[in-house]
């Protein structure tokens, strides 16, 4: 999949979610896809899928062009089943553990690798 949002400008990012891993989320009802996009960038993520989702992907997946994109090709998805995993040991070695902790930094106003910032009043 590519993935283009106009702060990317003339960049699209590749997305595989062969490789990504679908984690329930403790104590409650939303579940996260967490992985790695290594092309053109390398970043680390977390998508958060709500009970609240649920209508709208339910509407795009029973859109006529997605059943029929389907339909078109069901067989690689059968194909992909015998083929190896070939995404990079440090992909699936504490992924969720890694993606976790940047997100938990980030969201608490620090950065990776650096201290978060002190603010007197």
């Amino acid at each position: 999949m590519k993935l283009w949002s106009r702060g990317l400008g003339k960049t699209e990012v590749l997305m595989d979610f062969r490789y990504y891993k679908l984690v329930k989320e403790p104590g409650s009802r939303d579940l996260f896809i967490i992985g790695r996009m290594r092309e053109p960038v390398n970043w680390e993520f977390r998508i958060t899928l709500q009970p609240d989702d649920l209508p709208g992907f339910m509407q795009m997946f029973l859109h006529f062009a997605m059943l029929k994109f389907i339909v078109r090709n069901l067989h690689r998805y059968f194909l992909d089943l015998f083929r190896r995993d070939t995404s990079p040991a440090e992909d699936r070695e504490n992924l969720e553990e890694r993606v976790n902790t940047a997100y938990e930094q980030v969201m608490s106003g620090g950065r990776p690798g650096r201290r978060p910032a002190v603010v007197n009043h």
